[in-house]
């Protein structure tokens, strides 16, 4: 099953939920609607004309339809607005606290190390980090709507006790369910499961409320005080009625999440296995869970919600078990292990644990390797054009030694500056800045010098020989690098950091394809974050919405290439790959002048896209592939784009490399 299957099977599972939940809701709506008619039937037994408990009372039943899904639509509504700005709030709600990117704590270095080099090796962008300080079990999740607000948290108990390889086999876990689509899946389970679960919460409040409801009378006022007990009963029975009917929901929804969530881990364990090529790191994690005294318990009052998303199960259950038994999950990876599971220590990390061991062994001659790789793959693209869609979703342990390869031969004092908030600014800046020499360079001075902090200028003046030094293919990751660092900034910030990159890159009155690339990155992994609104997602375009925004993503990649190519070859081998694939959506077109498919053309063509299906993803980025291949001639750039336009539609591309050392 490949990225794109994966991400078909999370849309079906959405899907059959939002149908168990809808007969959960029936279920619910005709459970209080014969609670209340059996409730008012006791109560009108005296009277002149009792209720029937199974007469027909329609404007009870209307009452009660719109009561309960006015009360379960609050509930949903409100806790999806919760979780729709990401991760983040799952992360702080268990009690998590976010790791700054520049940490100097040993512990937390090698933490955010393995989750950089996971996420850079993955194609995703480098997520912010939360601690789970107060939690000693040994745990982790991945949380968010996509992976452009996804988080990483992990517990004080899993760093205290685990070695590097074994937390780049959590970590890789987790990596697992952000490329799969299980998180959006997760977050929508919890908004659905708090609608059902409040109307169990209004029916325990009613009886407490009542519990403490004082009730006098006197013989004067005898008759008043029958009625109020009278009244008070029913409420009673009433809230009794809810408690039951809301936690019999709340089982169903157990059932499904249940259900649904262990077939997931098993297949995240697979994929750490198989992206990190190391299985003693994932099922040493897992056989140290078996052998701590607190296993992987979570303690916080919303573990429960949130059980579906832990790497161990984080709370006890043993009719609805979130995941499978923990000896089944060592024994997929390690068959020969039969328990029982040794006593768990702590570790004593060391230095050398910040640097993965795989790339001290390729030494000074790291560099050199990965950029001869990235120059190997950039030719296996011309030959082979769909090796990287197929690569999409699936990294390797390949990736992450290349990964090193550019990021461990960075100059020491830049790798500290990309994870500071300060440093980080200065470095996309000076990335942004026009050659030496270059007339633009003094216009884009100008701006900074008007809106710039003097600290930002005199950073960026000391950053800048050592970013003017990196290579083609370590410039997208640096940003990349950079992203943690740029989350620790105050809203307003992010707003003044957004201008002043437009103005950078507008001050030549043209976009190159990495100032293209950059500035999808600030405005989706930034600013995005600020408005939960407007990184939602939007309903899928529809065909004729759709041919418009591939027409100019097409016509844009075929102008890429350079004068020497032949453009119009390069559209239309592309447009006939998406024909083949799909001819009932795709039209004959022909290629855009070049006006019409500038950059911020793209850039809105690409957002009209990044909804479209799994299935039309795939035979877009196929046909874009193509179109970038036609001439023979890939270069290190339009690799990268190739990516960023990847990245743009929700498809993680991990580093395109040499195919000879690729997982066929």
């Amino acid at each position: 099953m490949d990225f794109f299957e994966h991400q078909d099977r999370a849309r079906r599972n959405s899907q059959l939920l939002v149908i168990y939940f809808a007969m959960t809701v029936v279920a619910i709506i005709a459970s209080v609607y014969f609670a209340l008619a059996t409730i008012l039937s006791f109560a009108t037994q005296n009277t002149e004309q009792p209720l029937s408990v199974l007469g027909w009372h329609p404007e009870l039943l209307a009452s009660v339809v719109v009561s309960v899904l006015l009360l379960i639509a609050t509930g949903c509504v409100y806790k999806m607005w919760m979780l729709g700005g990401g991760g983040e709030y799952v992360a702080v709600s268990l009690g998590g606290t976010k790791v700054p990117a520049n940490s100097r704590d040993l512990e937390e270095r090698i933490l955010l190390n393995v989750v950089e080099e996971m996420a850079l090796a993955s194609g995703t962008p480098v997520p912010p980090v939360y601690i789970l300080s107060n939690e000693l079990g040994i745990n982790a999740f991945a949380a968010g709507t996509s992976p452009q607000n996804a988080v990483i948290g992990i517990t004080r108990g899993a760093i205290q006790t685990l070695t590097r390889d074994e937390l780049q086999g959590v970590i890789a876990h987790e990596f697992s369910h952000i490329l799969n689509g299980d998180m959006k899946f997760n977050l929508r389970l919890i908004g659905l499961l708090n609608g059902i679960l409040i109307i169990a919460l209004m029916g325990y409040m009613l009886v407490r409320i009542l519990v403490r409801f004082p009730i006098r009378g006197s013989r004067s006022n005898e008759g008043e005080g029958k009625g109020a007990i009278a009244i008070v009963a029913v409420l009673f029975m009433i809230g009794g009625a809810l408690v039951v009917i809301g936690y019999i929901g709340v089982f169903f929804a157990n059932w499904i999440k249940s259900a649904v969530s262990r077939q997931r881990e098993f297949l995240a364990d697979a994929s750490a296995v198989q992206f990190t090529r190391n299985p003693s790191g994932i099922s040493g994690a897992l056989r140290k869970i078996g052998g701590w005294p607190t296993n992987s318990k979570i303690k916080s009052a919303q573990a429960t919600e949130a059980s579906h998303m832990f790497f161990g199960s984080g709370v006890m259950s043993l009719m609805f078990a979130t995941h499978p038994p923990l000896l089944t999950r060592v024994q997929r990876i390690d068959p020969k292990f039969a328990g029982p599971f040794a006593a768990t220590s702590e570790v004593t990390h060391s230095l050398s644990e910040l640097i993965d061991p795989r790339s001290l062994s390729m030494q000074r001659s790291a560099f050199a390797t990965a950029h001869q790789s990235a120059l190997s793959g950039a030719h296996a693209l011309e030959t082979k054009p769909q090796m990287a869609v197929e690569q999409i979703g699936e990294p390797t342990s390949e990736h992450i030694e290349h990964v090193h390869g550019l990021v461990d031969q960075l100059e020491p004092m830049l790798a500290e500056d990309v994870r500071d908030p300060l440093g980080a600014v200065s470095v996309i800046y000076a990335l942004l800045l026009a050659p030496g020499g270059d007339a633009t360079r003094d216009v884009q001075w100008s701006e900074l010098e008007k809106s710039c902090d003097p600290r930002v200028l005199a950073e960026l003046n000391r950053v800048l020989p050592s970013v003017d030094r990196l290579a083609i293919e370590q410039r997208l990751p640096v940003v990349c690098l950079a992203l943690p660092a740029l989350h620790q900034m105050s809203a307003p910030q992010i707003n003044a950091f957004r201008n002043s990159v437009r103005k950078l890159i507008e001050a030549d009155r043209k976009w190159t394809l990495f100032e293209f690339g950059v500035h999808r990155f600030v405005s989706k992994r930034l600013v995005d974050r600020l408005d939960s609104a407007s990184a939602a997602a939007a309903k899928a375009p529809s065909p004729r919405e759709f041919t418009p925004a591939f027409q100019v993503v097409l016509s844009a990649l075929a102008y890429a290439g350079g004068d020497g190519r032949d453009r119009t070859l390069a559209f239309q081998k592309g447009l006939k790959k998406a024909l083949a694939a799909n001819p009932s959506v795709f039209r004959e077109m022909d290629l855009l002048p070049v006006e019409r498919c500038r950059l911020k053309e793209l850039d809105r063509a690409l957002t009209a896209l990044e909804n479209a299906s799994p299935k039309a993803k795939r035979t877009l980025l196929a046909a874009f592939a193509e179109c970038i291949a036609a001439d023979g001639n890939v270069s290190l750039g339009e690799t990268e784009l190739f990516r960023i336009i990847s990245d743009a539609l929700g498809c993680p591309m991990p580093p395109i490399i040499q195919m000879d050392s690729l997982r066929k």
